[in-house]
């Protein structure tokens, strides 16, 4: 029995049960998923590049005659049709499908959406104001505490890992999975979780308010690259400034959600579309002094920004003796 779920702006029609995406029942689907009972055999066609998924499991990409492939070393092999629109899993006959679902509401999707023509962000994002902001940085640089703190302050989550962008003159930001992941002092700090004892892991924030997520495609508005600092000279706890357009495109190069796994012959194009977003995006690097004691400061002058406003923020006294 099929399913239809919405997600990343579009609709998914399922064989394999989705719990976790809302329902979309009434549309036409965009992609199909299949799930084909079989062992599968190494895809025809030429290794694209390697990624790590976690631990020692990897995922390989291939782009194939009639399309692409992806093959994890723990859920098997899935067939992504030319237009993206014909997701095929070639299921081993023991897997976990907790994991499978996982790839395919992440790098599949990703995958599918790039085989129609969309750039994805490995990022965290919001919607303000009714228009889109992305937060890109390696693992550990604050993009889901910032993003927090946002929501906190009266943004939507948008994304939380996967984040589309539709093309066109006016790129806009597709909704992806809204749920947070923080660590367990900015879980305690923002969202009261208590800390079990000495542990530290990461906590999933999945219990929003429906106001709270943003289920729309929305205008990006602009990106940001996280560099998180221990002070600022000014003493504030946030400053920007513009990245020219050849920084600006290598950062969302950098940040591209399956940039490992497509690299090789298909980097042309994640290159071109990287470069057609930054045209028409502002991207930033995000000075934020790394303080949990302060990220709400910086949401604030993010809100004062993208509402055209300049917040005047504290400054330290002078030094009497300079």
């Amino acid at each position: 029995m099929t399913q239809l779920y919405e997600v990343f702006g579009g609709t998914l029609r399922s064989e394999l049960p989705l719990a976790e995406l809302p329902d979309a029942r009434g549309r036409s689907p965009d992609w199909t998923l299949r799930v084909v009972e079989a062992n599968s055999a190494p895809p025809d066609g030429v290794l694209l590049g390697t990624d790590t998924v976690f631990g020692e499991t990897c995922v390989r990409g291939f782009r194939r005659a009639d399309g692409f492939a992806l093959v994890f070393d723990d859920t098997g092999r899935f067939d992504i049709s030319a237009d993206g629109s014909v997701i095929t899993w070639h299921r081993p006959a023991e897997v976990s499908v907790g994991a499978a679902v996982a790839d395919i509401t992440s790098r599949v999707l990703a995958l599918a959406l790039h085989a129609g023509g969309v750039f994805s962000l490995h990022a965290s994002a919001v919607s303000l104001n009714g228009s889109g902001l992305a937060f890109v940085a390696p693992k550990l640089h604050g993009k889901s505490t910032l993003c927090s703190a946002l929501v906190i302050a009266g943004a939507r989550a948008l994304s939380d890992d996967t984040v589309p962008i539709r093309p066109g003159a006016e790129p806009r930001l597709s909704p992806g999975l809204p749920r947070l992941k923080l660590w367990t002092d900015a879980a305690a700090r923002l969202f009261g979780v208590e800390a079990d004892g000495t542990t530290v892991r990461k906590h999933l924030m999945d219990h929003l308010d429906a106001g709270q997520i943003e289920r729309r495609t929305v205008p990006f508005k602009a990106a940001y690259v996280l560099n998180p600092v221990m002070e600022l000279p000014d003493g504030s706890a946030v400053n920007r400034e513009r990245l020219d357009s050849v920084a600006a495109t290598m950062a969302l190069v950098m940040h591209a959600k399956l940039g490992p796994v497509l690299t090789g012959v298909e980097s042309p194009v994640v290159l071109s579309r990287a470069a057609d977003v930054a045209r028409s995006v502002p991207v930033y690097a995000l000075h934020v002094v790394r303080n949990l004691e302060r990220v709400n400061e910086v949401a604030r002058q993010l809100f004062a920004w993208h509402a055209g406003e300049q917040v005047e923020t504290r400054r330290r006294p002078a030094d009497p003796d300079a």
